[in-house]
């Protein structure tokens, strides 16, 4: 067989990586996900506390599975690769279409790995003391990203008392996933206490890499409650823009009644939340937030507080570690001799 024959053979016979078209080509009906679970964190990388993302091109076959497979970035290098390209495999689709008949496509795609409270995609997800809220099937499919925010009090038998929702972006799906979640939590006996958990709804392909952080407002703090000492709390529901920023701003509840309302509504009206996200995209959005109030962190005129002690008038002895030793020059040494007068050089 002569040399240009066999080359015409390998290139009929290899894969067709080029031929595939692009999902979001014009004339084609994407493929919709059927099943997405975002793919496992390797326990290792986990324990050293490192995060990252992989982007991933793969292929959507005809009958919905997924085929080729291969991760064209990864930040950091070495640590997400295998990991995201199990995962992607076990994706399952509606196939992609062209008038009528389904079609292969190629897509491209981006697994996060955050150390932070994700919502699952799947029922059971997590252990079983403390299983993760369920991404709600409806924001899911809309593409929808957002968090909520849980308090809640952990009795001496490891169960969980008196949970609520103290922030939500948007309101709604997620508080209820959220809540729901942590009121079936439970473990072994513990020291009670006060705990308040952050779950991110980000979708497994999320092209969130940094979503921009609430930045409350600021407002004088009431003068009666200074005076009082008294601490607070007031609820507010509010409409964000797309950028997050407060239009508008109404109480659904304070305690004490009336004693911060002011104060509440001129913080909200100057903040600004993380926004939440369809598509990689912000959107304007209605939001929970919650507000409190303590005389010990704020400035109360001619006030100081009977319990509040004065800082120290002695300085603690430094310690050296072994990493702030500096080696001794050989100058130095020969300038403490007795010969020298015992005296270091200055």
């Amino acid at each position: 067989m002569s040399r240009a024959a066999l080359a015409a053979l390998l290139l009929v016979s290899a894969p067709a990586v080029d031929a595939w078209v692009p999902c979001e080509q014009k004339g084609i009906t994407p493929p919709v996900a059927i099943h997405r679970e975002a793919p496992a964190y390797p326990q290792a990388v986990r324990t050293i506390g490192i995060e990252g993302m992989a982007e991933v091109s793969l292929t959507v076959l005809r009958d919905g599975s997924v085929g080729w497979v291969r991760i064209f970035r990864a930040e950091p290098r070495g640590y997400f690769e295998q990991a995201a390209a199990e995962g992607v495999r076990n994706w399952r689709f509606e196939p992609a279409s062209r008038n009528g008949e389904p079609i292969e496509c190629r897509m491209r795609t981006r697994v996060r790995f955050a150390l932070v409270d994700q919502a699952a995609t799947a029922e059971g997800t997590g252990d079983g003391e403390r299983p993760q809220p369920v991404y709600p099937a409806s924001l899911l499919q809309q593409r929808i990203e957002g968090y909520a925010e849980v308090e809640f009090d952990l009795d001496a038998n490891g169960a969980v008392r008196n949970a609520r929702v103290t922030a939500a972006m948007p309101r709604g799906e997620f508080e209820r996933a959220a809540l729901a979640a942590v009121r079936d939590w439970h473990g072994a006996p513990a020291v009670p206490g006060h705990e308040t958990r952050r779950f991110e709804f980000r979708l497994p392909d999320t092209m969130l890499d940094v979503v921009p952080a609430t930045a409350l407002g600021s407002a004088p703090f009431p003068m009666a409650a200074c005076e009082r000492r008294v601490t607070g709390r007031v609820t507010l529901q509010v409409e964000t823009d797309d950028d997050g920023r407060v239009l508008e701003a109404r109480i659904l509840n304070a305690e004490p009644t009336g004693l911060f309302d002011e104060s509440a509504l001129a913080v909200a009206r100057a903040s600004r939340l993380s926004p939440a996200h369809r598509d990689g995209q912000p959107i304007a959005a209605t939001a929970l937030l919650t507000l409190f109030f303590d005389p010990e962190k704020a400035t109360c005129p001619n006030i100081r507080s009977p319990d509040r002690e004065p800082p120290p008038r002695y300085r603690p002895e430094p310690r050296v570690t072994r990493h702030d030793e500096q080696p001794t020059r050989r100058a130095d040494r020969l300038a403490t001799l007795p010969g020298g007068g015992g005296q270091p050089v200055p």
